[in-house]
């Protein structure tokens, strides 16, 4: 890897690298953080038991002011805001684990609280001028202003390249222009502040004028700022979700965040760490749910046992808790990486989401299962659970696109390394020493291999199989890049396998770190639960891996392609009759 660029995991394992010391040991809070984050958790659960009830504000579809209120004189609004401007100044750990307590007892408020910090004002902490940061950061942390992330378009979800809204400069004024509208945005009908992104003509290098994406601070107060009716919508009902208008909305020069043109970079990093706060809050409303069925299956008994002595119940609890153990391992490790401050964690982030917002909605799905038919019923809490918990895999990119981006970030530079090897090849005597460097390679991860460092002995099969199934990873992304090259963009079954493949190898090795750590660190007879969870979790993910990667070469995409595609033609089911 380049030496300016950041090292990233998950990157060095599509390209047949482990690097271990960004994994092992396995992070730990600092201790005065630690003791901080508590005390506000238990602050906040002492306020949310006595104002925040989840199942009123739902059916309400609406926070009540007195709730936000509270929360913005407890200073909720500025977890992650440094202490200079008046703010908590937690980690991204200890951030991510307060959205993980307040998850767990109202999703809609953990979604309030992190689109206002986790994106809305996110952009602004990574790249606002000191002069900006002084102006509006105080006024975030302590909830004065209330803010919003404002990327979403009619004709551009995903597709943040696609966005319409334009910001023309306007140089005798000192401002742009901005018109447009944004989509769907969460606080949007209480946001004073707001991240907005908005694409300005400037000239590339040969001058000719293109339009490129630029961020900009927009607020309420500014004539031609309007938000739209409040969405009705199937979850998260308590949360602000509205249009937002721009008409003619002069923005001083002043308020543009980054450098102009480079709002797509600013756009992407913001998500980057927004993600991890999505998914220690979704992890948190599962644990309410789990806690809920457990005591529901313990007490109902059907054919003279208790619901929790049935084995097809046992395997639904169990898997609950396996999916959990990694999801957190994966998610904690992640936010150790932000930290650092000097690793490239967009991947990481990224598979975080995927997992955790996946394993909360089938994980309360499965409650709602295992509660019968009650818990259809709107008087208990799975119903809305899932509804809250099923935009999440919408949320901050689909899961769809996240597996797209997972993969073709992963295999970019070894796409690019490969094509390094073509142009050799066609000049071999001036390419001679990339070509040794490349057989040098091939003949390390065929032979030597690289390994992860030793671990405790109860743990070597997670181990080995985790090795094992890197290496295939590389290969089989190698093997693809060669076979389709540029084209691989266009395989997007083939991404998905790789993503997921790559998803669980990092949860491997994340529950591994975590119960080698804490083994080390609290003896072997203190972590027998652990042990049973990794090495449950591993024994699935490298199976599922397996197939993954075996489905590469030997699937039906072609079939399912071809019957797709005669669905559509139709325009619905076509097999009507027997």
């Amino acid at each position: 890897m380049k030496d300016n660029t950041k090292l990233s995991f998950s990157k060095a394992l599509f390209s047949g690298v482990i690097l271990d010391d960004l994994i092992f040991p396995y992070p730990q809070m600092d201790e005065d953080e630690k003791e901080n984050v508590k005390m506000i958790g238990d602050t906040f659960k002492k306020f949310a038991n006595d104002n925040i009830d989840s199942a009123k504000v739902d059916k309400a579809a609406a926070m009540p002011p007195e709730v936000l209120s509270g929360l913005k004189e407890l200073g909720f609004m500025g977890l992650n805001t440094p202490e200079e401007y008046e703010g908590f100044g937690l980690s991204n750990t200890g951030y991510v684990k307060m959205l993980d307590v307040v998850g767990e007892h109202d999703p809609a408020t953990a979604i309030i609280l992190g689109a206002h910090q986790s994106i809305g004002l996110k952009a602004l902490l990574l790249f606002g001028t000191d002069d900006q940061k002084k102006k509006y950061l105080p006024k975030l942390a302590t909830g004065e202003m209330m803010a919003a992330y404002c990327l979403t378009e009619p004709g551009a979800g995903s597709d943040a390249a696609g966005i319409k809204t334009k910001a023309i400069r306007d140089e005798k004024k000192g401002v742009y222009i901005l018109n447009g509208s944004k989509l769907w945005i969460t606080n949007g009908g209480i946001a004073d502040f707001m991240t907005v992104f908005a694409k300005e003509p400037l000239p590339d290098k040969d001058g000719k004028v293109q339009d490129k994406i630029s961020a900009f601070i927009v607020t309420r107060d500014m004539a031609g700022v309007r938000s739209g009716k409040e969405e009705s919508k199937l979850g998260l009902k308590a949360t602000s979700t509205t249009e937002i208008f721009f008409e003619n909305v002069e923005v001083p020069f002043m308020n543009l965040i980054g450098e102009r043109g480079k709002g797509f970079k600013v756009a992407m990093e913001a998500l980057n760490s927004g993600r991890l706060g999505l998914a220690g809050g979704s992890i948190g409303g599962l644990r309410k749910v789990y806690r809920e069925i457990i005591a529901h299956i313990t007490q109902r008994k059907q054919f003279k046992k208790t619901l929790s002595e049935f084995e097809m119940i046992k395997k639904k609890v169990a898997q609950i808790a396996i999916d959990m153990f990694a999801a957190e391992s994966m998610i904690y490790l992640t936010t150790a990486l932000v930290d650092r401050g000097d690793v490239d964690f967009s991947l990481e982030s990224t598979m975080c989401k995927i997992r955790a917002t996946e394993v909360t909605w089938h994980g309360v799905d499965e409650c709602l299962q295992m509660a019968g038919g009650l818990g259809y019923m709107s008087e208990y809490p799975y119903q809305q659970a899932l509804r809250d918990a099923r935009i999440n895999l919408i949320f901050e990119g689909t899961n769809e696109v996240m597996r797209m981006f997972t993969t073709l970030s992963g295999i970019q530079e070894r796409g690019q390394y490969l094509r390094k090897i073509g142009h050799a090849l066609k000049g071999p005597i001036k390419g001679f020493g990339l070509l040794t460097d490349y057989a040098s390679h091939w003949v390390k991860s065929r032979v030597l291999t690289d390994h992860i460092r030793d671990v405790h002995p109860v743990l070597s099969g997670v181990k080995t199989q985790f090795e094992e199934w890197a290496r295939n990873l590389h290969f089989t992304a190698e093997r693809v890049l060669i076979h389709h090259g540029k084209n691989i963009i266009y395989k997007e079954m083939v991404q998905e396998r790789l993503a997921d493949a790559a998803i669980d190898l990092y949860g491997m090795i994340a529950t591994l770190s975590r119960v080698d750590t804490k083994i080390s660190r609290d003896g072997l007879d203190k972590c027998e639960r652990e042990i049973k969870l990794c090495n449950a979790y591993s024994e699935q993910a490298w199976r599922r891996v397996r197939r993954n990667l075996l489905m590469v070469d030997k699937n039906l995409d072609w079939e399912m392609k071809a019957i797709s595609d005669f669905v559509i033609e139709e325009k619905e089911y076509p097999f009507t009759g027997i």
